[in-house]
């Protein structure tokens, strides 16, 4: 009897061990899985971060429209988000242009300049507009020698400059600031010098040009009363020119068989009242005596108004 149960003592010990490893075992088993789910669910995790890391980030891409002075498109720039415009890129020179004879337009800036491109733009130039303008003209346009140069005093010519800037009035426009600047000391007269102006005869037309342009701004007639007042051709007027005069005056009166030549009235003639007389040589002797007092020859205009003797002759 004690035997018996002995043995029924130690089957249930060996059971119940082993029981207990099996739920050890299951235990263990359950413990173990999630550890290897979750070390396989960081390792995808890893993987697809990995992946997504190196994928090309596509970056937006902004349109710059660039307007000409009337408002056409000149060239549209295709830049990525945050990078730098290229204006070289815009060619500026086609907008310049000729108006008219006296009109020049050219490019001036642009409205608005952005350095990057964080948005669409649209992008104005803006002008700069120069016209010539012509006032009066020279006054002097009669000569009484070769020497010397055409004189331009009296011209009066200007540039107006007209320049858009980048604000804009009620409708849209842009507006404009003017200004004037007084070009008639800087013109040029072709040819300048009056040996060539009457090299071929004793008229001559002259043409004044802005400096540095090529388009005339006007033209103007000139006469040379060549040698006036030096009846004896030796490139000075005094006394000798006085003396003949008054000695073709006396024989003049004293026979009307007695004329001098064309050439003659016309270099004695000098207050151009079409005779030869004493008054003439009386004229001439002023002539010698101030230009001696100043020590250089000086225009016969310093003692006649020729436009009012002459008028439009």
């Amino acid at each position: 009897m004690i035997i018996k149960h002995s043995i029924s003592a130690l089957v249930s010990a060996v059971l119940l061990s082993g029981a207990a490893a099996a739920v050890s075992y299951a235990a263990d088993n359950n413990n173990s899985e999630p550890e290897e789910k979750a070390s396989s669910d960081a390792s995808t995790s890893s993987t697809t971060t990995t992946e997504s890391a190196t994928e090309p980030t596509t970056l937006k891409k902004y349109h710059i429209t660039f307007l000409d002075f009337d408002g056409k498109t000149m060239n549209v720039l295709e830049v990525e988000e945050g990078d730098p415009i290229d204006y070289s890129e815009v060619d500026v020179t086609k907008l310049h242009k000729h108006i008219n004879e006296y009109t020049e337009q050219d490019f001036c800036a642009w409205n608005i300049k952005p350095d990057f491109a964080d948005k669409d733009y649209t992008i104005h130039a803006l002008s700069k507009t120069a016209t010539i303008i012509k006032g009066k003209e020279p006054d002097k346009n009669r000569y009484f020698s070769t020497k010397g140069n055409v004189s331009l005093e009296g011209l009066e010519a200007s540039i107006k400059m007209t320049v858009q800037t980048p604000q804009t009035d009620k409708d849209g426009k842009f507006i404009t600031e003017e200004s004037v600047v007084d070009i008639s000391a800087s013109c040029i007269a072709k040819p300048s010098a009056l040996s060539d102006a009457f090299a071929k005869g004793d008229k001559a037309t002259i043409t004044v040009y802005p400096v540095g342009d090529q388009k005339p701004l006007c033209t103007f007639d000139i006469v040379c009363h060549r040698d006036l007042g030096d009846v004896n051709g030796d490139g000075n007027i005094d006394s000798t020119d006085a003396s003949m005069v008054l000695t073709a005056y006396a024989e003049m009166a004293a026979s009307k068989e007695y004329k001098v030549s064309d050439k003659m009235l016309k270099l004695s003639d000098v207050d151009m009242d079409g005779k030869l007389d004493a008054r003439d040589a009386s004229h001439i002797l002023k002539y010698y005596a101030v230009s001696s007092t100043i020590g250089e020859a000086i225009d016969w205009e310093y003692f006649f108004d020729y436009d009012k003797i002459l008028g439009s002759r």
